[in-house]
């Protein structure tokens, strides 16, 4: 009788969903400026970033020392292409941190990143990854993301 009651404890608690919650904040999405390119043209990589309510990322332009963490793009190098200047934050707001004490630039709802890349081979293949921060002005907590691109670009002839 023992043994029945412990199996029937045991599939009971078998049926109780296990659920971890992950909070992902920030769902990144990318794409290419243009589809028709030629190899010697300048494009744009777009990093477009949609923010769950409450929640804003740090931009990757700020001007402090000891603060949130910026958004940081690590692009791999390859022959293939170039960049043009830097990751371009668009649209980025700028306020008071009363937490860190210090100026932020940060995106609230959504974000969107720029990187002009010229392309210097046929079919080239952009790779690199990113680390950001987002933080919830609900109770101030705060995730740390990070994840890899690729951007398979194909040319066509001139």
């Amino acid at each position: 009788m023992k043994k029945r009651i412990i199996l029937i404890v045991l599939n009971l608690l078998m049926g109780i969903p296990v659920s971890a919650q992950i909070l992902t904040p920030a769902k990144w999405t990318s794409k290419l400026s243009k589809q028709d390119i030629k190899q010697g043209d300048v494009i744009e990589l777009i990093f477009k970033i949609q923010l769950d309510a409450t929640w804003h990322l740090y931009s990757n332009v700020q001007d402090y020392k000891i603060g949130p963490l910026p958004t940081v793009f690590a692009f791999s190098p390859n022959g293939s292409y170039k960049l043009v200047g830097d990751v371009v934050a668009i649209g980025a707001k700028k306020k008071y941190d009363d937490v860190f004490e210090v100026d932020v630039n940060y995106f609230e709802s959504t974000a969107e990143f720029r990187q002009k890349v010229k392309i210097l081979s046929k079919n080239p293949v952009i790779k690199g990854s990113y680390t950001y921060q987002v933080c919830t002005t609900v109770d101030g907590k705060c995730i740390l993301g990070d994840d890899e691109f690729e951007f398979q670009i194909k040319t066509i002839n001139k």
